[in-house]
């Protein structure tokens, strides 16, 4: 069954701005809690076929727990997700810029001030869908130009969740590349290495030494990184590969193939056009599915090893009910985005955006049954 949050223990004031907590309904059953810290997903609640809902999505019982634990759990991340090598960014005349750095020598998914620590403003509320905006600028995160995000989550009555955005360049040529950091885990709790993995994919980004972008593009074929036809998260993690040695598990980014979708794709009125089929995952036991759809050329697959059974930051939602420390492979994070390192990497496609210029973007999580 679904844990049971309490709206009061995501209301404070933070860095002058109120957080709080809004939970949305479809009309499927499908249940989503959202904080407007980092548009953060708390929870993502499920049918369960028997009357009742099942969390599908790892999270904290608090906004406590999201500041002192996992700093990307459930968040939206920008201005630019994935690393920047050493914070260094080469903008368009070809002249490096340098910016804050927070995952050693490297600018990690929007730097220490990324919109995973902002308070997001509520334009919004209604029953089944929420509306927060964000504006980012230079002064958080050294990226030139700011950039005015409007988001808008919401669930629809095929048990999907829609989190579509427009985002305007406001003074100055900028770049954006925003993901959602759920981690899921579609039986509810203990390790996703038994959950079922499909991602139309035919390529990958290898990692150098200090776990950023080669530039290169590889073959997914004979390597962990194939999931073409679907197969299990555990035989891929336990496979000899110096690539997730290097990353120390499975942390890569999968250029998604043009191909038709096996099914179709969610349609709603709030989402672009240009939607495709990221990837699909499943767990035998419980039977669910969950599809990812996104407008991005490629996604990035984390396992999840950097839950660690952690008392500070690994104790999920509930473990007051039973001594449950996320292990690693405990989630997975499926992560549609633009090519990692891409302003630094002239073989990569990057656009940078012009003022004035006018965006839009989207991922869709959809739930089923198997």
């Amino acid at each position: 069954m679904a844990y049971t949050l309490s709206r009061d223990a995501f209301q404070r004031d933070l860095h002058g701005q109120r957080t709080d907590l809004f939970t949305l309904r479809g009309a499927g059953g499908l249940q989503v809690a959202v904080s407007n810290y980092g548009a953060r997903l708390v929870q993502v609640a499920v049918p369960d076929g028997q009357g009742g809902l099942a969390d599908v999505a790892l999270g904290y019982d608090s906004l406590q727990g999201f500041l002192e634990g996992q700093l990307s759990m459930g968040a939206l991340i920008g201005r630019w997700a994935g690393r920047l090598r050493a914070g260094t960014l080469t903008v368009p005349d070809g002249s490096p810029l340098q910016l804050p750095t927070n995952s050693g020598p490297h600018h990690h998914h929007g730097g220490p001030r990324g919109s995973r620590f902002q308070v997001f403003a509520v334009d919004d509320v209604q029953a089944d869908a929420l509306t927060l905006s964000h504006t980012f600028c230079t002064q958080d995160d050294g990226v030139p130009g700011a950039v005015r995000l409007q988001l808008r989550l919401q669930v629809t009555a095929d048990n999907a969740l829609h989190m579509a955005w427009t985002a305007e360049a406001l003074d100055a040529p900028t770049m954006l590349n925003l993901t959602g950091h759920a981690f899921f885990n579609l039986a509810g709790k203990g390790s996703t290495h038994g959950h079922t993995l499909h991602v139309p994919a035919s390529r990958y980004v290898p990692l150098a030494a200090d776990v950023c972008p080669t530039g290169a593009l590889a073959a997914v074929q004979g390597t962990p990184f194939d999931f073409r036809e679907a197969r299990r998260v555990g035989d891929a993690v336990a496979a000899p590969s110096a690539q997730l040695a290097l990353a120390g598990g499975l942390d890569h980014y999968l250029v998604l193939d043009e191909q038709d979708a096996p099914f179709a794709p969610p349609s709603s009125a709030i989402t672009p056009h240009g939607l495709r089929l990221a990837a699909l995952l499943s767990e035998p036991v419980s039977r669910r599915a969950m599809e990812v759809w996104s407008t991005a050329p490629g996604v990035q697959v984390y396992a999840g090893h950097g839950l660690k059974a952690d008392p500070a930051r690994d104790r999920g939602r509930g473990a007051q009910q039973g001594d449950w420390l996320w292990q690693p492979g405990d989630g997975i994070c499926l992560e549609p985005m633009e090519y990692p390192d891409a302003p630094n990497h002239a073989a990569f496609p990057m656009r940078w955006l012009a003022p004035r210029e006018v965006v839009q973007g989207a991922i869709v999580y959809r739930f089923r049954s198997l």
